[in-house]
């Protein structure tokens, strides 16, 4: 049905352009169905305007870069298509035919099949889309259409509806906030990236208690450029919508941070990925530079999830991130990206007398601790001692204990360099302990198909346990 009112819709639009050139012409006529010789020179002006109103309502809108696409399987990409199409006109309801249906055996569980096609689509479209902020992450229902075959089962199209947390009228104040910042941005890439970087911060402080509680401007790019407050992710949003309208390749990245969510940026310039983390940036006693375009081993406790929608993996990849931090460009004087400093918090750099955070804020968020204002921030190790990090683990826990001590390590833990750990792993019921993961500045201990692994904490250290399911 959407297809057919499409059709009527494109010889409506093309015969309506053509009367109004000529005016003596009133006979109705069809793009797929035009005689030979129709065309006079006089002609061209219509039917270049119809061409280009015909582009604009069959193409989908497209982001400037995906990634993600590419990753998407046909029938996937489909549904990713036609979620560009319709929800960043503000639609919350729409159908689809697909045109290469998918067929699935009678037997099979067709239900974990579709949301599986569903989830992955809609977490490439998430990544991509940072300007649609109105929807309701966790509010979107989908209904296909089906034909039963003798042993088989077509899916031939779908229906979906999504719920709105906002409203797709505010997001004429995002484009002008983001025009606004679009307008100063000049030079290469890189000095591009910087400018939107520092136009973030100097528009938008962190919210603390968002994430605690339902706040979900706080979780968008409306939030930080509109709002002026938002939490990482909306940070991080931010930053993608203006690369992706400046045409520099963007992505928003999921993850843990010494064991708590967070979000951030890897953003290509010069043909190489580096990571930007405004959100730690604008952290009290943390340098205005000290997380942007970073290579991976200044920045080695961001670690990647693979889902940025809980409860779901999707299974995307993200791009490979340098290994070094950039080193040309912009104009980095005053900044963290000048040679030999090292950008990364989780070295035992002593922080408390930053000017920076004398800068960036008022005595009164200097006198909350780091945690407390940006619960995923990097606290300072002391002198002498070393940080575990104990990840978020799923179908199983894990304990760590130190030699000599009665209690375990939770969540984030120092401990005096040297101390000798031990990980203890288990799983749920129908689970098995897959790998051990222990990883630090300058080395990775990995133990697999083992429930526990000795080591000595000699540097800031990451602990990640995997569970398999048992077939």
């Amino acid at each position: 049905m959407e297809k057919r009112r499409l059709k009527y819709f494109r010889n409506y639009l093309v015969w309506l352009c053509y009367f109004l050139y000529n005016k003596d012409i009133v006979v109705p006529i069809s793009i797929f169905g035009m005689k030979r010789g129709f065309f006079m020179k006089k002609h061209f002006i219509a039917f270049g305007i119809a061409i280009c109103v015909l582009l604009s309502v069959s193409m989908p809108a497209q982001a400037s870069s995906s990634t993600y696409r590419s990753q998407l399987s046909q029938s996937e990409r489909e549904i990713y298509d036609a979620m560009s199409s319709y929800l960043p006109q503000g639609y919350d309801s729409f159908s689809w035919e697909f045109s290469d249906p998918p067929v699935y055996s009678a037997s099979g569980d067709i239900n974990s099949s579709l949301k599986n096609l569903v989830g992955r689509a809609y977490e490439a479209f998430y990544r991509d889309y940072p300007e649609v902020f109105w929807i309701d992450k966790s509010g979107f229902s989908f209904s296909p259409q089906y034909e039963v075959q003798e042993d088989s089962v077509v899916i031939t199209g779908f229906s979906m509806r999504v719920s709105f947390a906002a409203s797709p009228s505010q997001s004429s104040a995002l484009d002008q906030a983001a025009a606004s910042i679009l307008q100063g941005a000049s030079g290469t890439d890189a000095e591009k990236a910087r400018y939107f970087h520092d136009s973030i911060l100097s528009r938008c402080s962190y919210k603390s208690g968002a994430a605690s509680s339902y706040d979900p401007m706080s979780c968008e790019a409306y939030g930080a450029l509109v709002e002026g407050s938002a939490i990482c992710e909306g940070y991080a949003k931010a930053l993608k919508l203006l690369c992706n309208r400046a045409g520099i390749p963007c992505e928003i990245v999921g993850g843990t941070v010494n064991g708590e969510a967070h979000m951030w940026n890897y953003v290509q310039i010069d043909g190489a990925y580096y990571l930007v983390d405004a959100t730690f940036d604008d952290s009290p006693g943390v340098g205005t530079y000290d997380y942007f375009l970073k290579g991976s081993s200044s920045v080695w406790d961001h670690l990647e999830d693979s889902s940025l929608l809980e409860g779901f993996s999707a299974g995307l990849f993200y791009p490979a991130l340098s290994s070094s931090d950039y080193a040309g460009g912009a104009d980095n004087s005053g900044a963290g990206m000048q040679s030999g400093q090292n950008s990364s918090l989780a070295g035992g750099e002593d922080l408390s007398g930053s000017d920076t955070a004398a800068e960036n804020g008022s005595d009164t968020a200097q006198s909350k601790p780091v945690s407390e204002l940006h619960p995923a921030a990097v606290v300072p190790v002391k002198e002498g001692y070393c940080r575990v990090s104990c990840l978020f683990a799923k179908n199983g826990r894990y304990w760590v204990k130190a030699s000599g001590s009665a209690g375990f390590a939770r969540g984030k833990q120092d401990f005096p360099a040297g101390t000798g750990l031990q990980v203890f792993a288990f799983p749920n019921p129908g689970y098995r302990v897959a790998e051990i993961t222990i990883t630090s500045k300058e080395s990775v201990i990995s133990v697999q198909n083992g429930s526990s692994a000795p080591f000595s904490l000699e540097q800031d250290s990451q602990i990640r346990v995997r569970f398999e399911k048992v077939n």
